[in-house]
């Protein structure tokens, strides 16, 4: 079955969200049929606000479960590039160490996790 640009979408839209993209990335409307140097099938894009952006190409001789893992590293690689690594929202680091329950064999422990 040949991949159609509203279910690429679904799945570049709901990446996006689990990966955090950088506020200001846009998913470009995907395509379908043939872009320069490429086969038929469907190409999105992400475009950052410093002007970079990347495309996924999808060629429709994928099976969806292999088009959906490419699809997925490709974005998290650029995603990861344009963020340098961190994390989008930064991880908030706690002020105090996060308390902590533990078991031992007479009954609950208390501490601290360091």
């Amino acid at each position: 079955m040949a991949l159609d640009v509203r279910t690429v979408r679904g799945w570049a839209e709901s990446l996006l969200r689990g990966l955090e993209a950088p506020q200001g990335a846009v998913l470009q409307d995907g395509t379908e049929g043939t872009a320069p140097g490429t086969g038929a099938g469907v190409h999105v894009t992400l475009a950052y606000p410093d002007g970079t952006s990347v495309t996924v190409d999808l060629d429709d001789a994928l099976p969806e479960p292999e088009a959906l893992v490419l699809l997925a590293e490709q974005l998290q690689d650029s995603v990861i590039e344009s963020t340098g690594g961190h994390p989008v929202p930064r991880c908030p680091t706690p002020a105090t160490p996060t308390p902590r329950r533990l078991m031992s064999p007479t009954g609950p422990l208390t501490g601290t996790a360091r």
